[in-house]
C-alpha cells in the first residue's frame, strides 16, 4: 500500500491527538491529595509554626524522639527526661491523607506506644505538637515502615 505524503500526515496528526486525549483521560483519573486540607488555614498560622520550631531547637536534646522497633512492631514517643507531655502526635502519610492519625499524647513513664500494624507500610512523617507550661512546640521525624 503506498500513500502520498499527505495521508501520512493526516495519520500522523490523529495519532498525536490520539495520544494527548490518552494522556488527559489518565490524568484527570489520578486521585490528588493536598499535603492538608486545611492548607490555606494553616498557612496563615506559619508564623507561629515558626515559632514553634524555634522553641524546640532551643531544646536541644531534649526534644521528644520517635522510635521504631521493627522486632516488636512498635512505635515509641519518648521524653529523654521521663517528662510528661500535653499535646498531639499525628502520624501523616504524603502520599494518601486517608491513612493518617492523630493521636492524643498519653504518656506513662515517659513512654508511649504505638502498634505499627495500624499504619501501612511506607514513608510517614510523625509530627509531634506540645505544650510546656506557656510554651509551644514542635518536631517532626521521618519514619519508614
Amino acid at each position: 500500500m503506498n500513500m502520498n505524503w499527505g495521508t501520512r500526515i493526516v495519520l500522523t496528526f490523529v495519532a498525536f491527538v490520539g495520544v494527548i486525549i490518552t494522556m488527559v483521560i489518565i490524568s484527570m483519573r489520578q486521585d490528588i491529595h493536598l499535603v492538608a486540607k486545611d492548607y490555606y488555614v494553616q498557612e496563615l498560622a506559619y508564623q507561629d509554626q515558626m515559632d514553634r520550631i524555634s522553641n524546640s531547637n532551643e531544646l536541644n536534646h531534649l526534644k521528644p524522639e520517635v522510635n521504631y522497633d521493627a522486632a516488636n512492631k512498635r512505635i515509641t514517643l519518648s521524653t529523654p527526661d521521663g517528662k510528661t507531655l500535653e499535646g498531639t502526635i499525628y502520624f501523616f502519610r504524603p502520599s494518601d491523607a486517608s491513612l493518617d492519625k492523630k493521636y492524643t499524647i498519653q504518656l506513662v513513664n515517659g513512654k508511649q506506644v504505638f502498634s505499627s500494624n495500624e499504619l501501612d507500610k511506607g514513608l510517614w512523617r510523625v509530627k509531634v505538637n506540645w505544650k510546656d507550661q506557656d510554651k509551644e512546640f514542635y518536631t517532626e521525624q521521618v519514619l519508614v515502615l
